[in-house]
């Protein structure tokens, strides 16, 4: 782990030096923002933003050799859906509506060697190797670097 702490240092320190293209986020409902940060034509990090009613999400992705190497994400869980207002709540006999003061904010860090996950902490703890949640959770990750990933390269070609 420590030799991609290193990488992830690395490229964060280096990120004035390379290129960057930004486009919105069009396979969220709610909209967002992908800048990719590149070395020549090689992706580097990718940082996201997306939004929705009932939750927000930051990641950065980390790549090393075109392989994803580290990714973190910053989820903020909504307790109702942002649209679901005191007077929508009150409409529908409910006594509980969006509050902000109840989002649920989450920290995911996952770790991969060999385009393979190794390891995945969430909120400082980890979370077990052998459970169906780590286990599918990889293709998760790629798919959702794979479509940054377009994205991007939809600007690119544009």
């Amino acid at each position: 782990m420590a030799d991609i702490k290193k990488k992830v240092s690395q490229i964060d320190q280096g990120l004035k030096d390379l290129s960057h293209k930004q486009v919105e986020d069009l396979s969220t409902r709610g909209g967002g923002t992908i800048i990719g940060y590149y070395d020549g034509e090689e992706v580097k990090k990718i940082r996201a933003e997306q939004f929705t009613d009932t939750c927000r999400t930051f990641s950065e992705l980390y790549f090393d050799d075109g392989m994803l190497i580290f990714v973190l994400e910053h989820y903020y869980i909504y307790n109702k859906p942002m649209t679901y207002t005191e007077d929508v709540a009150r409409a529908n006999n409910d006594t509980v509506w969006y509050d902000d003061k109840k989002t649920i904010a989450q920290t995911n860090l996952y770790y991969l060697k060999s385009n393979k996950l190794f390891k995945w902490m969430r909120d400082n703890s980890d979370v077990t190797v052998n459970s169906s949640e780590f286990i599918n959770r990889e293709p998760q990750l790629w798919t959702k670097a794979l479509i940054f990933m377009k994205e991007l390269k939809e600007l690119k070609n544009n």
